[in-house]
């Protein structure tokens, strides 16, 4: 059965460097465990493609930086991609993209664990399909969060032991993103229905929401490298036809 894809932000994408099975069994799927615990084996993401790059030596071996409003998240896509690859070598950033994928953990010599996404499906969307991703993901990390303490949450007391005791970072995360929305031109898309800045900013404390980073811009992040585990076949891929509806309507 396939499994359902996490809505995070990049910011807790990011962070989500242990990875673990739930079985001894080789093709057992690999899940990244989110910080504010949830385990993922297939993540949903929209944001700005804002710049493809061809990183392969041999055969065409293409790196997506896509950036949402808590940051950047990078893709990579070869031959055992070829849809995501064939759409990042045609597609003329910048652009709204919807990416379902694999996370994938790279360490580099440093000891630095850097996060990437291996794309299942990866297509373009317009603004409004982008502010509904933001406007739900920020409702189900404050949906995680507000369950982090809950010790009969298995992947919530794993994350405790994983990163730490803290997730205040995703909810200040939160009201960066549904800010940004906030921001915008009064002719631009948008809805805000689910979750908003203000009553977002209800659950956190009196140090205020932060600063604010708008869609453009894109936050410090290591360098990524591409790895044999990316581009090879999986056991359990999807292969379906994208649909940013399905995503959408999961809860």
């Amino acid at each position: 059965m396939r499994e359902v894809a996490q809505r995070a932000f990049a910011a807790e994408f990011n962070d989500a460097t242990h990875t673990f099975r739930e079985s001894d069994d080789d093709r057992a799927p690999v899940y990244a465990l989110l910080p504010t615990g949830a385990k993922a084996n297939r993540v949903f993401i929209v944001g700005t493609l804002t710049e493809t790059t061809d990183v392969g030596s041999d055969d065409e071996y293409w790196q997506g930086r896509i950036v949402d409003p808590t940051g950047t998240v990078f893709v990579y896509a070869g031959q055992y991609q070829p849809d995501a690859a064939g759409m990042l070598r045609e597609t003329e950033p910048p652009v709204f993209v919807a990416v379902v994928g694999k996370p994938r953990t790279y360490e580099t010599d440093d000891g630095t664990v850097n996060v990437s996404l291996r794309p299942e499906h990866l297509t373009i969307v317009d603004e409004p399909t982008r502010n509904r991703w933001v406007t739900e993901t920020a409702t189900r990390t404050l949906e995680r969060i507000e369950q982090f303490d809950d010790e009969t949450n298995e992947y919530a007391q794993l994350a405790h032991e994983q990163y730490g005791d803290t997730v205040e970072q995703y909810r200040q995360g939160v009201i960066t993103a549904v800010e940004s929305l906030d921001a915008a031109p009064a002719d631009a898309p948008t809805d805000t229905t689910t979750v908003s800045a203000a009553n977002a900013s209800e659950i956190v404390d009196d140090d205020g929401p932060g600063s604010t980073t708008s869609i453009g811009e894109t936050s410090a992040a290591g360098d990524h490298e591409p790895t044999d585990q990316d581009n090879s076949p999986e056991s359990d891929d999807a292969r379906d036809d994208f649909d940013a509806g399905e995503f959408e309507s999961e809860r």
